[in-house]
């Protein structure tokens, strides 16, 4: 989820605690759960921080302790609440991130160190209009009714579960509308995948592998019948040494279902590699790395698209 939607939702949920808490402890719970995209930084020296460091540390059950650690500490500087208090308020509310961002398809590396593998449900939109319109919603009770902010933080809290749930419905319904059309073309996949799109839950992209290539489409699950699939061949060319670039390694380890192609321009080679997982976005994409590579081999430049 967005760190707009993480933010009004810790506070919602701070708002459900019975009012004898003490504001520190909401405190590190909202901090808590806000400081998990601190990663964000990493992007002023690394352009491709988006895939190779974001969702990993600072997202993982291990280095999201040490964050709280931190978070408690500074809360404790300046009131003297019970410091294993403020560090369990301020894990909760980082755990509560994680559990957000899981709901995504973009992926989280919860066991980092223990491993670089993301986790994702895949369920929901990166940016979900409706989960963060009802958080919002209600947020905004709590303000206006403040003899019912605990009930009605509760309420709230049950039907964002509610809802998670019912989109997680939407998804099977998703995979076997997706499998179903699969068959209906007498494509049969080595592997699928169905992925949320904006905004969802209603839209999503289908996309499946065989040994020739990756059939892509987005479908809608109501209303409206499936076009034909979009087909991206595979190529065997051999790349060499450009393949163990540490720009080319780090996309390759993020994506999904990557795809390569080469074109030429000016004299140039240019090999992109996308992500089909990742087709579309409010603000534009794919997710994409572009190499350009003169006649000697040398990269001259390298370019990665995204709009996370």
């Amino acid at each position: 989820m967005d760190i707009v939607t993480h933010g009004i939702t810790g506070v919602l949920a701070s708002r459900a605690l019975p009012s004898g808490y003490k504001g520190s402890l909401m405190a590190a719970a909202i901090i808590g759960g806000l400081a998990p995209d601190l990663d964000v930084i990493a992007g002023l020296w690394d352009p491709m921080a988006a895939i190779t460091v974001h969702r990993t540390v600072t997202h993982s059950l291990f280095g999201g302790g040490m964050v709280s650690l931190a978070v408690a500490g500074l809360i404790w500087g300046f009131r003297r609440e019970n410091f294993l208090r403020l560090f369990t308020f301020a894990y909760l509310g980082l755990l509560s991130h994680i559990g957000l961002d899981l709901l995504t398809s973009f992926g989280t590396a919860v066991l980092w160190p223990l491993s670089d593998r993301r986790f994702a449900l895949a369920q929901h939109y990166i940016i979900d209009p409706i989960f963060s319109a009802i958080v919002l919603t209600f947020l905004i009770a709590t303000f206006w009714l403040k003899g019912k902010r605990e009930s009605l933080a509760k309420i709230a809290l049950m039907g964002i579960a509610l809802y998670v749930l019912a989109v997680g419905v939407h998804k099977w319904i998703a995979v076997s509308r997706w499998q179903a059309f699969m068959e209906s073309q007498g494509i049969r996949p080595t592997r699928s995948a169905v992925l949320p799109l904006f905004p969802g839950p209603f839209r999503w992209l289908g996309i499946s592998e065989t040994d020739k290539g990756f059939y892509q489409q987005s479908f809608r699950l109501y209303g409206s019948k499936t076009d034909a699939p979009h087909f991206f061949s595979k190529t065997n060319s051999d790349l060499g040494d450009l393949e163990r670039l540490r720009e080319v390694q780090g996309f390759l380890r993020f994506a999904r279902f990557p795809w390569k192609r080469e074109l030429y321009d000016r004299g140039l080679r240019i090999i992109e590699y996308r992500d089909l997982a990742f087709a579309d976005h409010p603000l534009g994409g794919p997710l994409s790395l572009r190499l350009w590579v003169d006649e000697s081999g040398n990269v001259r430049k390298f370019e990665f698209g995204h709009r996370f």
